[in-house]
């Protein structure tokens, strides 16, 4: 840890403390921007979350695009919307909700379909949603019919009142 990262973290803390207000939730879990890294591509993401001891972690299943009656998605929108909409509502759930997102790996087909993904994804995780991210473009899914599948890890720092 290099004093920068340090004398950040430190400041952040005792302007809470002095404060005197309780740390919410997604402020126990910090994200990680090394001054030496160049920035996320369009803020769309952070390069890293730190989860301190305690915290209670979930980790879910890739989720592709298929409804509830197995349905597979006619087209990559529909696809992308309901692989969204499935792991949103497995972190949902899980008792957590898009701030406790601290992981999110999309693969996908075909990379002209990535700004559909991330549309989708901002419907239901919200347009300043920045989780660590990674997009993988791979050859092939599970089914040749599926077109992206999505994974997520969160992570909540239990209080006294959960």
């Amino acid at each position: 840890m290099n004093l920068n990262h340090k004398l950040r973290t430190c400041t952040c803390a005792l302007v809470l403390t002095l404060a005197g207000a309780h740390t919410p939730l997604a402020a126990d879990i910090t994200t990680l921007a090394p001054e030496v890294v160049v920035a996320p591509f369009k803020n769309r993401f952070s390069h890293g979350k730190l989860i301190p001891a305690g915290a209670q972690w979930l980790i879910t299943a890739g989720q592709t695009g298929v409804n509830r009656d197995g349905v597979i998605g006619k087209d990559i929108e529909q696809q992308a919307d309901w692989a969204m909409k499935n792991l949103y509502a497995v972190i949902v759930e899980g008792g957590m909700d898009s701030e406790d997102v601290v992981k999110m790996t999309i693969y996908y087909l075909d990379p002209s379909h990535l700004q559909i993904i991330v549309a989708a994804r901002n419907r239901y995780f919200g347009e300043d949603f920045r989780p660590a991210s990674t997009a993988v473009g791979v050859s092939a899914l599970a089914r040749p019919e599926y077109l992206v599948e999505v994974e997520a890890i969160a992570a909540k720092i239990p209080t006294t009142a959960d």
